[in-house]
């Protein structure tokens, strides 16, 4: 494994990988399903948005349609490039990142609070906590924590356009922690990905009190499957 790459995650297939194995190329043929269009009165139009870990820019895109100010923050320059310049791109990792500004919403997506490192989590969540306004809100979307305990091999998704097959699951219990590594391979056309990586099912009783030690009131599920959530800094 390449020395460069976090322990918990690789990646192969056509193109590159960032150091936690997401493929570049696989990201920058993604199409947008409407992940967020149900949280569209959340970011009404001149709201300013800080989007963590935006990849190839699939949901700053979206925001952008909104008429949301948007800042997107990823650690990989390659995904950055494939990102639209009205999008204020920032190369740098969230768990350091500090640009001393304030934003109406911090968004946190693609279950990055299920990381498989403590620290790191907590990091994720301290970044938010520095730049979320006042009477702004930190959204979030966590992986489905029962889906993680039960998940089994074999096909996942499948569209026209791209399957995605489980093709290897461990369950294991670290330093106390239930986590979860696994293997997907993603094909589209004649091209395939694997991604390897390492989640914790957090529940929502986890997820409030990791809010709450950053300073954030408890979250509020803002969809029936409870995976995305919003929470608002204490005052």
């Amino acid at each position: 494994m390449d020395a460069t790459r976090e322990p918990h995650f690789t990646g192969t297939g056509p193109g590159s990988q960032t150091h936690d194995g997401c493929s570049v190329e696989l990201y920058r043929r993604a199409r947008y399903a409407g992940e967020i269009d149900h949280l569209r009165s959340h970011f009404l139009a001149g709201t300013s948005v800080l989007d963590l870990g935006c990849g190839t820019g699939l949901l700053a895109h979206r925001l952008l349609d909104f008429g949301c100010t948007v800042t997107g923050v990823d650690n990989s320059a390659e995904m950055l490039a494939h990102v639209s310049d009205r999008v204020r791109r920032i190369h740098a990792d969230i768990e350091r990142l500090d640009l001393g500004e304030r934003f109406d919403v911090v968004l946190l997506p693609s279950g990055l609070i299920n990381h498989a490192d403590a620290t790191v989590r907590r990091a994720f969540i301290a970044a938010a906590a520095r730049h979320v306004a006042p009477h702004g809100q930190l959204i979030l979307q966590c992986q489905d924590a029962h889906w993680l305990r039960t998940a089994a091999l074999g096909p996942l998704s499948r569209s026209s356009e791209l399957s995605i097959d489980v093709t290897a699951l461990a369950r294991a219990t670290v330093d106390g922690i239930e986590q979860v590594r696994m293997t997907l391979r993603y094909v589209m056309g004649d091209d395939a990905w694997t991604h390897a990586f390492a989640l914790v099912p957090l529940d929502e009783a986890e997820i409030a009190a990791l809010l709450r030690d950053h300073g954030f009131d408890a979250p509020v599920a803002l969809d029936d499957a409870r995976r995305w959530f919003a929470a608002k800094p204490r005052r």
